[in-house]
């Protein structure tokens, strides 16, 4: 029987085309139901998944819930504490200088060896802030302060110094919130305490006349983020410094549109200027945008965009005759600008021993090999917001003339970076001068 391929056949006749027979209910089920009762039954099992069924889930839910998991809230790098202030003029104790100075760097951190479990033979340093010691009680850790402060001002100064980083603006009204923040680090064993006051209000004179929020921390609070003491003794590994201090600043004043970071070495000349109509509107901002210049002058082959648009920008640089410059820049607080900086501090870069200039050949890197950042970056002409000092007083222009890097009276900024020792205390207080008589 199993011989021929033709003795399987189907029961039901030859119309049949299936090789097993139908089953005996078929016509019985086809009869019973017909086709609007099918419709009814399949419109009341969608009701079921689409009303009763998420009931059930919530039920089960409220039976079998799992715990909800807590993070601890945002802190700064160094301390899990807050200390919530509602003026938006974030600086240090600047009459401390003398004092931190007697105390010594490293008197203000903690220095540790560490080895690594997977490589125990490397000894690794660390640089660690003293909130690490904090009694973990806000309460309690400021009844322990305030008795060292009173007993000594080197307690006091020693206090406010790494306390600084858990300051952050908590307005009480936040209609006064500040949309631009500017932003500086002073480096108390490079000026005096004379001449760190005056940089200091300088910018809280223009703070206050544009209704701006201003930011300011010591350099040496940075070790931390540095760790290592001799990268401050390091003039291109110190400015590393400027990017960690904007991050702080965005963490302070985390509803702030702008920030501006603004060396030490420099001074807001016209108070009048208010920086966002100046330079940060698409009107303002588009004419002076210097499209397809070379990131490496003068003839590097990665060049800003031709087609860029002015509102799609959020990282605003200038440039020297050979390179970027980070003495004077703004970055938008969204999450474009945040990820720039966090891109552009990551420690990797900071430690890479072949950028000769730090955080500006760090920058030049990335906006070479990233298109993205670049397409979001304009180059300006530095007389805009990092016009250069001379030692030769050049006449004012009236806004017409003059080259596009050197400062002449009447420009926004004067920045004198590369001076040394007596010089730079000099240009303080000439600059000075000249700024609070116009």
């Amino acid at each position: 029987m199993f011989g021929n391929s033709n003795t399987l056949k189907p029961r039901y006749g030859n119309k049949s085309k299936g090789f097993l027979p139908l089953p005996a209910t078929f016509s019985r089920f086809q009869k019973q139901l017909p086709q609007k009762n099918i419709m009814v039954v399949l419109l009341l099992i969608l009701a079921f998944y689409v009303v009763i069924s998420p009931l059930l889930g919530t039920l089960y839910g409220l039976f079998h819930s799992k715990p909800v998991p807590k993070y601890p809230r945002a802190h700064g790098y160094t301390s899990t504490q807050l200390i919530e202030t509602s003026s938006k003029y974030i600086y240090p104790p600047i009459e401390h200088a003398p004092l931190l100075k007697v105390l010594g760097v490293k008197s203000l951190v903690q220095e540790a060896k560490v080895r690594d479990s997977n490589f125990p033979e490397i000894e690794k340093n660390l640089v660690l802030s003293l909130n690490r010691f904090d009694n973990p009680d806000p309460a309690i850790q400021a009844a322990k302060e305030n008795e060292e402060n009173a007993l000594s001002e080197l307690s006091r100064a020693k206090n406010a110094f790494k306390n600084h980083d858990k300051v952050v603006f908590k307005p009480k009204n936040k209609k006064n919130y500040p949309d631009i923040i500017v932003v500086t680090a002073v480096d108390f064993e490079k000026y005096s305490v004379e001449s760190l006051t005056k940089i200091v209000q300088n910018r809280v004179d223009y703070a206050h006349k544009q209704n701006y929020g201003i930011y300011v921390r010591w350099v040496q609070e940075f070790l931390p983020h540095l760790n290592s003491i001799s990268y401050l003794r390091n003039e291109e590994k110190a400015k590393w410094v400027r990017i960690y201090c904007l991050r702080a600043a965005m963490f302070a004043f985390p509803e702030a549109k702008w920030f501006w970071y603004l060396d030490e070495s420099s001074f807001i000349m016209e108070k009048s200027i208010n920086v966002h109509d100046y330079l940060l509107t698409p009107a303002a901002l588009n004419p002076i945008m210097i499209r397809e210049q070379s990131i490496i002058p003068p003839h590097g082959s990665i060049k800003t965009y031709k087609n860029t648009r002015a509102d799609n920008i959020r990282l605003i640089l200038t440039q020297s005759e050979h390179k970027v410059e980070t003495y004077s820049f703004m970055i938008k607080n969204d999450a474009v600008g945040r990820s720039i900086i966090d891109q552009w501090g990551d420690p990797l870069y900071l430690n890479y021993n072949n950028f000769p200039f730090g955080p500006d050949s760090a920058l030049t890197h990335i906006l070479q090999w990233h298109p993205y950042i670049l397409s979001k970056t304009s180059l300006i002409p530095a007389r805009t917001i990092a016009a250069q000092h001379t030692d030769v007083e050049l006449p004012p222009t009236n806004g017409k003339g003059g080259d596009h890097v050197h400062y002449y009276k009447g420009d926004f900024v004067v920045l004198w970076a590369d001076c040394k020792g007596e010089a730079c205390e000099k240009n303080v207080a000439h600059y000075y001068d000249i700024s609070i008589k116009e």
